[in-house]
C-alpha cells in the first residue's frame, strides 16, 4: 500500500509541517516569510500533482475508485490549508475603528482598535514584527487594554488621549500613563487616526 501511493508520505509531511509553522507563527512576521510558505505550497501542489496523474493511470488499469485515495488525500490536505487560513483570519474580521501610530525610526510600532472592543499591536523591529491580540475599553479619554506589558514599547495597561499641536495642525496622540494618571515617556506616543466615530469620546 504504502510503496504503490508513496507520494502519499510527502504530501502528509507538507501538510503536517505547512499548517503547524502557519499556526506556530500566526502572531509573528518576518522577511521572506511568504516566500518560504508559498515554496512549500508549490512543492505540494507539484506531489498532487504527480499523484493526480498516477491515480488517473490506475484508473484506466483497474477501473476502481480506490485508485483515487491519494489524490483525494492530498486534495484534503489543500482544503485544511484554505481553512487554516479563514479561522486564523476571523481574528481580524472586525472592522478597525482607530488606528494609532508610533515611528521610532528603524523600530515601530502600532495598534488597531477595532469595532468589537479587540485590538492587534504590531511590534515591528526592522526585519520581523511581534504581534498581539486582546481586549479593550474606551472610557472618556482612557483606553485600557489587557496588558501591562508588550514587547519594550508597551508598558502600561492605560492610554491616554491627548490634543496636541503641530504648526497649524491639531492631531491626537495616545501615551502611557500610570495609575496616577501620569504620562511615563512623552517620547513615545502613538498618533492617532480615527477611521470611524468613537461615540464614548
Amino acid at each position: 500500500m504504502i510503496k504503490r501511493n508513496w507520494l502519499l508520505i510527502p504530501m502528509l509531511i507538507l501538510g503536517f509541517y505547512y499548517n503547524m509553522w502557519r499556526i506556530q507563527n500566526a502572531d509573528t512576521e518576518m522577511v521572506f516569510q511568504e516566500f518560504f510558505y508559498a515554496f512549500l505550497l508549490l512543492l505540494f501542489l507539484i506531489f498532487l500533482g504527480f499523484a493526480v496523474n498516477k491515480d488517473f493511470k490506475k484508473y484506466h488499469i483497474s477501473k476502481s475508485l480506490k485508485s483515487f485515495i491519494p489524490s483525494t488525500i492530498g486534495f484534503l490536505i489543500l482544503i485544511s490549508f484554505a481553512v487554516n487560513a479563514f479561522v486564523l483570519s476571523l481574528r481580524d474580521h472586525s472592522c478597525v475603528i482607530m488606528h494609532a501610530g508610533y515611528d521610532g525610526d528603524f523600530n515601530g510600532a502600532w495598534f488597531e482598535f477595532r469595532e468589537d472592543g479587540t485590538y492587534k499591536f504590531v511590534d515591528h523591529a526592522g526585519i520581523g514584527a511581534d504581534i498581539t491580540r486582546g481586549n479593550y475599553e474606551i472610557k472618556d479619554s482612557i483606553i485600557t487594554i489587557d496588558r501591562c506589558k508588550i514587547g519594550n514599547v508597551i508598558v502600561s495597561n492605560t492610554l491616554l488621549f491627548r490634543e496636541e499641536n503641530y504648526g497649524d495642525s491639531k492631531f491626537k496622540v495616545l501615551y502611557q500613563i500610570n495609575k496616577n494618571h501620569i504620562i511615563i515617556n512623552t517620547n513615545i506616543k502613538f498618533l492617532v487616526k480615527m477611521i470611524y466615530k468613537i461615540e464614548t469620546m
